[in-house]
């Protein structure tokens, strides 16, 4: 069924215009800011011969628009032979006219090797703050994994057999998943004074709880808090969470420590880093102590600011009532969070602990942000996060 488009179409013709081909050689010029990003992991997903469509969201505005593939965690290298950006309609369907063919140093099909990712070439003159994108490719051949993002909270498309890549329509996008592929950056040219918060973390961060296609991460939030602010002043905001991650152990994604530097550091534009990690180190892991935690805590915050970058510390939120929660653990809580608040060693402490903890049992989240196992947190809860931040420290 076909539904009616006449709501996007002034809408469209108005992006459309904007959605037009820059040349290679302006690629490097201008300030990049990262505007959308998603930690990578290897996917035990098969994709064979199909066309892949994604949405994903932009947290600032700017020209030159630019995204990033990776395949990084591949073992054989992904040729990409039709990649395609436009601005959706709705599901898989695209604002008309909007869809425009994305090149990589001019040439409209890249092969990337394993344990390497290629930024394409600016393909948007300018686009809106808060813009959901859409990136279309093509990928022949069979690959029985790939590298991306397990937990969007957001739907991806994908195709019948063929490359429908430049297709603005809907139709043979039969099948779908709550994964993203191989895209991991989106960036943008901007004022040199604009720059990004990056939050890396785990479930907490990632989105757990939310509806699909919602875009109500606790970063989401935050987005909307600084999109209010006038223009010279926005950030933009990151999330760099993978759900299940740990900081000190690879399992759920590589270990938050060991992702440090590829996630968090060598963001185009990053200013300020959120760090806000270790409950699953606690609650799922064999820690006797909170020492190790505070190690890699120290670890982080020194190359943060090698590269002169602000560091905020996040303390760690009650998860009393959650199946592995002992005395012991949330002892070492107890500890983690006490360091994080009095050892002054981040730039700034961010104390989500005490926001979102229940006053009169406060090693439980309170009844409202609690998502119901007593570890992951409410639409309510995740809210609650983002107005826990102050605006002054991430700006």
């Amino acid at each position: 069924m076909v539904r009616p488009v006449h709501r996007f179409v002034m809408t469209a013709l108005i992006l459309a215009a904007a959605l037009v081909p820059m040349s290679p050689a302006r690629a490097a010029s201008g300030h990049q800011v990262g505007t959308w990003t998603a930690a990578s992991d290897r996917l035990p997903t098969a994709i064979g011969d199909q066309t892949v469509r994604m949405v994903v969201r932009t947290s600032i505005g700017g020209s030159g628009l630019r995204i990033r593939l990776s395949n990084v965690f591949g073992r054989t290298s992904v040729t990409f032979q039709s990649v395609y950006l436009g601005l959706q309609a709705y599901g898989a369907e695209l604002m008309g006219k909007t869809n425009r063919p994305v090149t990589f140093n001019g040439k409209k099909s890249i092969r990337i090797k394993p344990g390497q990712a290629v930024w394409s070439d600016p393909v948007v003159k300018k686009i809106s703050p808060r813009q959901s994108v859409v990136v279309s490719m093509y990928v022949p051949g069979y690959l029985p994994q790939v590298t991306g993002h397990d937990r969007a909270y957001a739907t991806t498309f994908l195709s019948d057999p063929g490359n429908h890549a430049r297709a603005e329509s809907a139709d043979k996008f039969t099948y779908t998943s709550t994964q993203w592929y191989f895209l991991d950056r989106v960036s943008v040219t901007t004022a040199k004074s604009v720059r990004s918060v990056v939050a890396v973390g785990d479930s907490l961060t990632d989105g757990a709880g939310q509806e699909l296609d919602t875009n109500r991460r606790w970063t989401d939030y935050l987005n909307h808090r600084i999109g209010a602010l006038p223009a010279a002043k926005r950030v933009a905001v990151l999330n760099a969470g993978i759900a299940g991650n740990r900081v000190l152990q690879t399992g759920v994604g590589p270990s938050v420590l060991s992702r440090f530097r590829r996630d968090v550091l060598s963001q185009p534009g990053v200013k300020t880093i959120v760090l806000f990690c270790g409950i699953n180190d606690i609650s799922k892991g064999e820690l006797t102590s909170a020492k190790p935690l505070i190690e890699a805590y120290k670890k982080m915050i020194k190359l943060a600011h090698a590269r002169k970058l602000r560091i905020l510390g996040g303390t760690l939120t009650p998860f009393a009532g959650y199946q592995s929660w002992t005395p012991e653990r949330e002892a070492i809580r107890q500890q983690v969070n006490r360091w994080i608040r009095t050892s002054r060693a981040f730039d700034g402490v961010l104390d989500f602990d005490k926001a979102l903890r229940d006053p009169g049992t406060p090693d439980q989240l309170r009844a409202s942000y609690d998502h119901g196992d007593h570890l992951h947190l409410s639409d309510s809860g995740r809210r609650k996060l983002a107005y826990t931040v102050p605006l002054k420290q991430v700006l």
